[in-house]
Order: C-alpha cells, then sequence, then structure tokens
C-alpha cells in the first residue's frame, strides 16, 4: 500500500536524506525507489517479487543477483535472510569486523559474506 503513498515518500525523503545509513530488506527498498531515493543507484530487491518490485524505479541500477547491494549509504537486501546479511554487513561498517563476527557467534549465524551470493536470481530466472 505505502508504494503508492505519495503523502509518505514526501515525508520519507528528510529524513533519509538526512541519514547516515538508509537501509531496506525484501521489498521495502521498492518505497524506497517509489519515492525516489534510489534513482541512479544500485540496489536489489526480493527476486520472486522482482517483476513487480523494479516496475517501481525505472531509474533504479536493479541488480539482478545480489544478495545485498551496498551504494554509498543506502543498502538494499534481496530477501529476509539476506537482511541479515546485510546487517552484518553495515556492523562491520560501523563497527568493524570484529564486532560483525562477535556479533555472528551471540546469534548462532553462518554469514554469507558474498553480496554477489544469491542462488535465489537463478530459481526465479533473473540470470
Amino acid at each position: 500500500r505505502e508504494v503508492k503513498n505519495d503523502t509518505f515518500h514526501d515525508w520519507l525523503r528528510d529524513p533519509a536524506e538526512g541519514a547516515e545509513l538508509v537501509t531496506s530488506v525484501c521489498t521495502g527498498s521498492t518505497i524506497l525507489a517509489a519515492a525516489g531515493l534510489l534513482d541512479g543507484r544500485r540496489a536489489t530487491t526480493n527476486k520472486d517479487a522482482f517483476a513487480w518490485a523494479t516496475s517501481f524505479g525505472a531509474k533504479v541500477d536493479w541488480q539482478r543477483q545480489a544478495r545485498w547491494v551496498e551504494d554509498v549509504k543506502f543498502f538494499t537486501a534481496s530477501g529476509v535472510s539476506a537482511g541479515m546479511d546485510m546487517s552484518l554487513a553495515v556492523i562491520a561498517r560501523l563497527f568493524g569486523t570484529d564486532m560483525a563476527e562477535q556479533v555472528t557467534v551471540w546469534a548462532e549465524y553462518d554469514w554469507h559474506r558474498d553480496p554477489a551470493w544469491d542462488p535465489f536470481a537463478k530459481i526465479h530466472g533473473l540470470v
């Protein structure tokens, strides 16, 4: 619903422009794209919803095969588990790799560190 909410998009632009980082998981990148925040940037979204999601961002350089994408201050993840990996990349950027690795131990999580590792792009016929 919010992908077509111009009032929400207008509100979102100000905090996003002033933020140190802007992150989204799954089709959340669609809202950022619809608000124009990803224009001229690389981004990704959920692979199962890729055709629908990318239809809201003609000026976005949509990455068909990417677990997550980092473009300056914008981080977009393709799905929920990819969002976990992206979150660890954000932690590493802000607090260092040692801290991100410690978080994986605390969470008992196997971190996929390669943002290009995306088997779901093939499953959904995107590559």
